[in-house]
């Protein structure tokens, strides 16, 4: 907005020191608005937007706009402050599309007398319009910018770009990519900014920046007095089984009144990359996961990244660790902000150079990222060829090292508004993105792209350590890799997730690879396996998983899991051959498998191969053997640190005179209800019944000697009568149930009451009987 950047006059400097307004809280600048005149606010107000303080810039033009709601003047800060600090387009529309009516090529800005507006107001209703996707208003108002403003005006060029990318956008938007783009929603964005995301290669992880407040206040009183936002700082989610983002955190290095923002995150996710702006412009810092937690932020390590003198605003490492892209003003660019890179040779960083002119343009470059293929770039850029401010582009690197003309990735991936900080997942399925476009939540959200295709030609190692004990990974546990027919036999070492142990890798395609496994740097005889990538797939993964054992220090090779058993009879405890085993899912009552005992009795499922440490086995299971009762089981495990389930399932003989029991089925003295306690009892007849419609059951309670021998009489025809009744009542044919009640005249030990007995002997006399009858 050039008529808003005069040289400032010392007598405008005179009212208040807004310049140092972190000493001022917004009460005490509202009360000096209030008893300060016209004049002296429309200078203020005029001194604050040259130097963006737009936050009491606008607490001012309120207090204008109450004074005269219909200047033209009032409502063109209005609209510019709407648009710049809250991108409130349709707001600014508003304000603007009222006060274009008198142009004033000498346009006054600090003067009360000044009632009109400068030609500048076309153009940022032209960006008003852009961002509200009226291209057709938005070109025109560019148009009358061009036509009225001084021809020395800096965003005349802006403005003839905008209007070619007003021609972009149509093409594009009227020709979308078959992508879905998705608002990741209330579990990571929030009305605040939110932002800088980065995506871990296996999906499952994401960092990003949020300007949201911290939660016991500790951040209030360090907001930004230009923009009254709050510091920004760095988190982390995970995905869930659900594919739902949850376990949202603010990371530990992050401090309340510090700007600390994720602009990169090493493949390992033990080293974050960060933006601080400690020096005044903005450098490169990063911070390690050591001990247990991320260290406090420092500067990178080489000393060709940060200035000190410039802008520094991202920085990326590429999947193979060879190449470092970076961002940065510095002088001898091609336009504002331009995309840089070193290489490591021999273990040396190269000197930085900027990566060239086919990818960097008069404009601004920024966020660079390289997927695992090595050869694609993908950043934004706000060149004549995006749909409006940045744009998500890539270019591709041949093996001459010439890198591509950009492509922009089209429409929904890019939008009218930003599009930043394009990370994907491994295979290239899921991309993330920061976007201010309509629909959002806050100032600006972030995206998931669902992509229907896979990267090409590349192979990639998506390993896993699992803690035997369920505990996080130690941190010193490390792989090595080597590459056995490579031309460069160099070893590489990989670092797994510290809370669950992942390790993942680029690989060559059609090689031979050997992994060893260090529990520590202290482990003698590693475990070591082999494995080789095909040499024709596009796209290969390969999975390796392998159990840390803390208590013996070792990491071992994974399971192969069986899960065998033996079906036997109960009271001899022989094996039953020809056994029917039917296993089924008891969610979905889906059938399983259906296996056979052999001459031993035994069967071997195959239902746990190739399943993973931690799968939970929820099975229900029906065991039939011809003479024999038929009986349901249920299976509920998790597979662990026995590779071998073993299962035995035990039958009763469907003859008569077999005792089903036994059953503990209690009573309350000298009382036949039946207590919460015997049903769940009871309710095991009943399934066995169920199970066995042909069986008839004789229900036989007995008790101990002591009392009369009539009254025991007595008491156990009502206890049986009382459980029978239960019984019959949740199976098919009542009559298949019938009671008796013994008293103590089937006592099965000597406790006959002429000698002392243990309260034991008394108790293996009072018992409930359940015989086959028929």
């Amino acid at each position: 907005m050039e008529s808003l950047r005069v040289k400032l006059v010392l007598s405008a400097l005179l009212l208040f020191p807004f310049l140092g307004t972190a000493q001022y809280t917004e009460i005490e600048v509202k009360n000096i608005i209030a008893q300060a005149s016209e004049q002296d606010l429309v200078i203020e107000n005029s001194r604050l937007l040259q130097e963006n303080f737009f936050h009491f810039a606008d607490l001012i033009s309120d207090k204008l706009l109450e004074i005269n709601p219909e200047s033209a003047n009032y409502k063109y800060r209005k609209g510019f402050i709407e648009l710049e600090m809250r991108h409130n387009y349709v707001k600014a529309i508003e304000l603007f599309s009222t006060s274009t009516g008198n142009i004033d090529k000498n346009y006054d800005m600090y003067s009360i007398k000044e009632g009109a507006v400068p030609a500048d107001i076309f153009y940022h209703l032209g960006r008003a319009y852009h961002l509200n996707e009226d291209f057709e208003n938005a070109v025109k108002n560019y148009s009358f910018f061009i036509e009225q403003s001084d021809k020395r005006s800096e965003l005349i060029p802006e403005a003839n770009k905008r209007k070619i990318q007003c021609e972009v956008a149509k093409k594009l938007m009227a020709n979308p990519e078959n992508v879905n783009v998705v608002n990741l929603g209330d579990s990571i964005n929030t009305e605040y900014a939110d932002f800088s995301s980065n995506i871990s290669l296996d999906g499952r992880a994401l960092y990003f920046t949020s300007r949201r407040p911290w939660a016991n206040g500790e951040s209030n009183n360090f907001r930004d007095p230009m923009l009254n936002h709050f510091p920004e700082d760095i988190y982390q989610a995970q995905l869930d089984g659900e594919n739902d983002w949850h376990d949202t955190k603010r990371m530990s290095m992050c401090k309340p009144n510090i700007n600390e923002a994720t602009v990169s995150v090493s493949i390992d996710e033990r080293r974050v990359y960060t933006y601080n702006d400690k020096s005044g412009l903005g450098d490169i810092y990063y911070s390690d996961f050591l001990n247990g937690e991320f260290s406090p932020i420092v500067p990178v390590k080489t000393d060709k990244v940060n200035t000190g003198e410039r802008w520094e605003t991202h920085y990326t490492v590429s999947p193979d660790g060879n190449s470092i892209f970076f961002v940065s003003d510095r002088e001898g660019g091609y336009g504002k902000r331009d995309i840089y890179f070193m290489e490591n040779e021999n273990g040396i960083w190269s000197e930085a150079k900027n990566i060239g002119g086919n990818i960097n343009s008069v404009w601004d470059e920024d966020a660079p990222f390289m997927g695992l293929d090595n050869n694609v770039l993908y950043f934004s850029s706000t060149d004549s060829t995006s749909m409006g401010e940045f744009d998500i582009f890539m270019s591709v690197r041949d093996e001459n090292n010439i890198w591509s003309d950009p492509v922009n990735l089209g429409y929904p991936i890019n939008s009218v508004g930003d599009d930043l900080f394009y990370t994907h997942t491994a295979d290239g399925q899921k991309a993330y993105l920061t976007s201010f476009r309509k629909g959002g939540k806050g100032e600006k959200d972030i995206y998931r792209i669902d992509i229907n295709s896979n990267v090409k030609n590349i192979a990639f190692l998506n390993g896993e350590i699992i803690h035997a004990q369920g505990k996080e990974i130690p941190e010193d546990s490390y792989i090595v890799i080597t590459c056995l027919d490579c031309d460069d036999k160099t070893n590489k070492t990989l670092i797994p997730r510290i809370r669950d142990g992942v390790f993942l890798s680029k690989l060559k395609k059609c090689k031979e690879y050997e992994l060893a496994y260090f529990y520590n740097e202290n482990t003698q005889n590693p475990y070591t396996e082999t494995f080789s990538t095909n040499c024709d797939l596009a796209y290969e993964e390969i999975y390796k998983r392998v159990l840390l054992d803390e208590e013996e220090e070792v990491i071992i090779p994974f399971f192969e899991y069986i899960l065998e058993g033996v079906v036997a009879d109960r009271k001899t405890g022989e094996e039953i051959p020809g056994a029917n085993v039917y296993i089924y899912g008891r969610e979905l009552k889906d059938s399983l498998e259906t296996l056979i005992s052999d001459a031993n009795g035994g069967f071997i499922s195959s239902l746990v191969e190739r399943k993973s440490f931690g799968y939970e086995l929820n099975l229900g299971v029906d065991v039939s053997a011809e003479g024999y009762l038929n009986e349901s089981y249920t299976l509920d495990v998790s597979l662990g640190a026995d590779s071998v389930i073993k299962l035995t399932y035990l039958l009763d003989k469907k003859e008569i005179g077999t005792d089903l029991g036994p059953f503990m089925i209690y009573y309350n003295f000298d009382k036949y209800d039946i207590r919460e306690d015997a049903k769940i009892e009871l309710d095991k007849i009943v399934k066995v019944m169920n199970e066995n419609p042909d069986v008839k059951i004789e229900l036989g309670s007995h008790t101990d000697c002591r009392g009369s021998s009539s009254y025991n009489l007595r008491l156990s025809k009502k206890r049986a009568k009382s459980a029978a009744k239960y019984i019959s009542s949740k199976i098919s044919n009542p009559n298949r149930i019938s009671s008796k009640g013994y008293g103590e005249s089937k006592l099965i030990n000597d406790c006959n009451c002429t000698s002392k007995c243990s309260a034991d002997d008394h108790q293996q006399n009072r018992r409930t009987e359940f015989i086959i009858v028929q």
